[in-house]
């Protein structure tokens, strides 16, 4: 059984949402359903019963990993919600979506849903198992209900396939994950190869268990992308010999898990300690503070999807404004962290490199660029930083709007919120 670790929070109290037991294996039904639709959930509802009646009858015989990779189900060991804080977010009053936007549009946003998060607590898992998706397991193969950060995106394991989270290249060759010897970090997450993510979500995993325990024997985590490499570089916590790639070898199994269970961008705020440890973390790295503010355009020339169609007449307006137009792709990760802490008025188009504005001095000007659709965690993350935030959507008519839908920017539109 995992063992309680650490809560941050205040005395605990009995969950009953996202993360109770009933919740979890029959989720309520809460709005009425149509004769098709009530239809097609008694098919699903039956198809799912017959697959787990399968899967019974095949652990005896074949084993919990090899019917998970079948079936794509397998039984789960829940945690007494007891144990946990129950952290509800609501949007707070203080978001005024109003204010941020040129034209007041209540479809322009897709805003977070509210939902149960445990953010402070941390599992120590004797003879465990992790994926390179962050689901964890515990020595009999069971998932660890609170230990799995794919749980926080509402993402069940009765409609998880299993087998999808490790390769097919690898799973082929191994039925059983990797083991090494010793004390594991399970630092992996599903969306750890963006910059956003990586940035919040997986760094202070990392500050949680060395705040707990200082050096582990093994760090399991994604080791590709130049920004990982260089982050973890900066850190200096691990040597090279410690660090498990998830890219390398995707299913792994230690003596002992540890694992920090924490995740940002599912919830509202953007917790203090986290902004804290970020900027206390790598703004000594470099001194910008006698160096004269800057205005910046962020590009996505390099990027594949969000890009600006008319990106060069925008540019073009904004250098004769004093701007000065940079590709992130292009820098290092510590000129990001000088580039942003040294910038007046940042202009970009939404996307994982305006991470970097939790290196900006309170009071900097944001003016973030959207197709038809957008999502407000900068502008979440503006507000608990004390930033100046608008924001500017495209005139572009898209028939089924998107968030990474290629766009353009009325030139108007940015003079306005300029002045």
């Amino acid at each position: 059984m995992p063992e309680l670790v650490k809560d941050h929070a205040s005395p605990p109290v009995t969950r009953n949402g996202l993360f109770a037991k009933q919740d979890a294996l029959y989720p309520a039904i809460v709005s009425p359903k149509s004769a098709p639709t009530q239809k097609r959930w008694k098919v699903d509802k039956f198809r799912a019963m017959l697959k787990h009646v399968l899967a019974c009858l095949c652990y005896p015989f074949f084993g919990v990993e090899r019917v998970g990779h079948w079936f794509g189900i397998v039984p789960y060991l829940p945690i007494s919600g007891s144990q946990f804080i129950d952290k509800t977010f609501s949007p707070p009053e203080r978001f005024d979506y109003a204010s941020c936007h040129v034209v007041l549009d209540e479809k322009f946003w897709d805003r977070p849903t509210p939902s149960h998060v445990t953010l402070n607590h941390t599992l120590l898992i004797p003879e465990g198992s992790a994926d390179q998706d962050g689901f964890v397991f515990e020595g009999n193969s069971r998932p660890v209900l609170e230990a799995c950060h794919p749980f926080r995106q509402r993402i069940k394991y009765r409609r998880r396939r299993w087998r999808d989270s490790v390769p097919v290249a690898y799973r082929t060759r191994h039925l059983r994950p990797r083991h090494f010897s010793g004390r594991i970090a399970v630092l992996t997450s599903q969306n750890q190869h963006q910059y956003s993510h990586w940035l919040f979500d997986v760094l202070p995993r990392l500050a949680k268990v060395q705040e707990f325990y200082g050096k582990t024997d093994y760090y399991f985590l994604q080791y590709s992308h130049s920004f990982q490499v260089e982050t973890i570089n900066q850190l200096r916590c691990m040597s090279e010999n410690q660090i498990i790639n998830s890219m390398q070898i995707p299913w792994v199994s230690g003596d002992e898990l540890v694992v920090p269970c924490h995740q940002v961008f599912f919830g509202y705020h953007f917790p203090r300690w986290v902004c804290n440890w970020l900027r206390e973390t790598f703004l000594p790295m470099q001194d910008v503070r006698l160096k004269p503010k800057r205005k910046i355009y962020v590009s996505r020339a390099l990027a594949e999807r969000r890009m600006v169609t008319n990106e060069q007449e925008l540019v073009d307006f904004l250098c004769q404004q004093g701007f000065e137009a940079c590709v992130l792709e292009e820098l290092s990760f510590v000129e990001q962290v000088a580039l942003f802490q040294g910038a007046e008025v940042i202009v970009a188009p939404h996307g994982s490199g305006l991470a970097n504005l939790v290196f900006c001095d309170p009071g900097t000007q944001v003016i973030e660029l959207f197709p038809s659709r957008a999502t407000d965690a900068y502008f979440r993350l503006s507000v608990d930083l004390n930033l100046k935030y608008r924001c500017i959507t495209t005139r572009d008519v898209i028939s089924h709007p998107r968030v990474s839908d290629n766009f353009s920017v009325c030139i108007e539109d940015v003079r306005d919120v300029l002045s």
